[in-house]
């Protein structure tokens, strides 16, 4: 059967200019893709499978190539981070089905931590031997 679009008058509702400072504090998802790094086995899938490329599974020289210090202070002693671009990812959970550990999550960041969250790092000793 095919879809058939009526037209309906809303009148209930009054239209108004949203304020500017209010739309910026709710545009971000209260959810943040979280990993749990004694479980990941770096087998990547979760990058492989995301659709809008937003988890980078890296090396840790790239530190190195950033500009001060946040980045090395991050990654630490261990050779793997996992990054994910909270701008870009639409909590699809596409990565988080894909995952063969179920290593990934979802969470909110703890308080007080002022919207920011530290990558997550996995030593290289928890590769997949394949």
């Amino acid at each position: 059967m095919p879809f058939t679009k009526t037209d309906t008058e809303f009148t209930d509702y009054v239209l108004e200019t949203a304020d500017t400072a209010w739309l910026a504090k709710g545009a971000g998802s209260p959810r943040h893709l979280m990993l749990d790094p004694d479980h990941c086995i770096l087998c990547r899938a979760c990058e492989h499978a995301c659709p809008w490329n937003c988890i980078a599974v890296t090396p840790d020289d790239f530190a190195e190539a950033t500009e001060g210090d946040a980045a090395k202070m991050e990654v630490g002693n261990n050779h793997v981070a996992f990054v994910v671009d909270d701008g870009t990812c639409t909590r699809c959970s596409v990565c988080v089905d894909r995952c063969p550990t179920d290593t990934l999550y979802y969470a909110r960041l703890p308080e007080g931590t002022a919207g920011t969250r530290t990558m997550a790092s996995v030593p290289m000793s928890q590769i997949a031997e394949g």
